[in-house]
């Protein structure tokens, strides 16, 4: 029994315990674009995410306080008591 019928022999009884499942490691290029993929994806969520926080913030803020006439002076009339 060589190498070759070794591997096969281990291909095939990997073959029933994992299924279609088993993969070779990756390959260093598909492994980085993978995580590139995956880290670009991470990044765009965590820039929607903020910009929802950011918006519902600022749609929920109270409008700003009207500004009141300038009061000027009143004018007070003093009525004497009613007589008893």
């Amino acid at each position: 029994m060589d190498d070759r019928d070794l591997e096969r022999e281990v291909a095939r009884a990997l073959e029933k315990v994992a299924g279609s499942r088993y993969e070779e490691e990756p390959q260093p290029r598909r492994r980085w674009r993978n995580r590139l993929v995956k880290g670009s994806l991470a990044a765009l969520a965590a820039v929607c995410a903020a910009a929802t926080v950011f918006y519902t913030l600022e749609s929920h803020r109270l409008p700003p306080p009207e500004d009141k006439p300038a009061g000027g002076a009143v004018p007070v009339t003093i009525v004497p008591p009613k007589p008893r």
